[in-house]
């Protein structure tokens, strides 16, 4: 492993939780094909993801070594599903208009326009810490209550905290960029960052965001006039403000598009589709920016 990513693990309280072989398993396998495989290497950690285990691309084909991208994309990305999967369960609600919006007042303030940022000074006096703030979220669901373009932030950056630790995301969403979700206007300049956007068809991938478009949604039900969405894999989605079977945020494609085609208007000629647009979140160049690799010495 490079010691720049090594140097997360190390400097970290709480090392990230979330780089499991397994589970990197399945997701390789619908990312790559039916037929790919991870094993470790020889000098990785057992059990844990890293860039000295193997990985088979297809059945039969010749083994290559991991390698950091691979590592740390596989990696973010069940660090995504997982946070995904976690908010469908913890109690959050959907809040169509801005005045909805709820946040536990002990950890965050809400300011116009669904605009919820991290508290500064605790009501104890401590300093806000974003990490906390943002556990709280999946711990304290309940008291939380926002629209789906937030539910995306709110999992990608759990998923950055998961990924790269507590004191690494401390750093980086701490003043001046303190740790702010907006309604629609959301991204966070160290999110843009390590953005990476597909305009294209393409097979849906664990982790990655897509949004399906409801051209004729009623006036009544405008906030469904199109839905953000994150692939958990295995054919189920993330959908904020949509119950599924599950009766949880976890739902499949059809689940979506059914509930989106009852709340159009009457007349409505168009079906609801998913656009062609698939966009994730850079793992390395995640890992990079959390701990940049050190300046070698003259």
């Amino acid at each position: 492993m490079p010691s720049w990513l090594d140097s997360i693990f190390r400097r970290s309280p709480t090392p990230p939780p979330l780089r499991d072989l397994e589970a990197a398993q399945d997701i390789a396998k619908e990312l790559y094909g039916p037929g790919a495989s991870l094993e470790d290497g020889d000098q990785g950690l057992r059990s844990r993801i890293d860039a000295d285990d193997r990985f088979v691309p297809t059945e039969g084909a010749s083994v290559e070594r991991l390698g950091p991208r691979r590592t740390e994309d596989l990696a973010f990305r069940h660090a995504v599903v997982r946070a995904g999967k976690d908010l469908a369960n913890s109690g959050v609600a959907f809040a169509g208009r801005s005045g909805e919006d709820r946040v536990n007042k002990e950890l965050w303030t809400m300011g116009y326009g669904g605009k919820m940022q991290v508290r500064k000074w605790l009501p104890d006096g401590e300093i806000g810490k974003p990490s906390t703030a943002l556990r709280d979220i999946f711990s304290n669901g309940k008291a939380y209550s926002f629209e789906c373009a937030t539910a995306m932030m709110v999992i990608y950056h759990k998923a950055i905290l998961d990924h790269i630790g507590d004191e690494a995301f401390d750093r980086l969403f701490s003043e001046p960029r303190n740790l702010k979700f907006f309604r629609w206007q959301v991204e966070d300049s160290d999110f843009t960052e390590v953005k990476r956007l597909a305009h294209r068809p393409s097979k849906l991938m664990p982790g990655s965001h897509y949004y399906y478009k409801n051209p004729d949604a009623s006036e009544a039900n405008s906030a469904f006039g199109g839905e953000n969405v994150i692939y958990l894999g295995d054919g189920k989605f993330y959908a904020h403000g949509i119950r599924g079977a599950s009766g949880t945020f976890e739902v499949t494609e059809k689940e979506i598009l059914d509930c989106l085609r009852g709340l159009r208007r009457p007349d409505a000629t168009t079906e609801p589709y998913r656009i062609d647009m698939e966009m994730h979140l850079d793992g390395l160049a995640l890992s990079k920016k959390a701990v940049p690799e050190p300046v070698p010495e003259s």
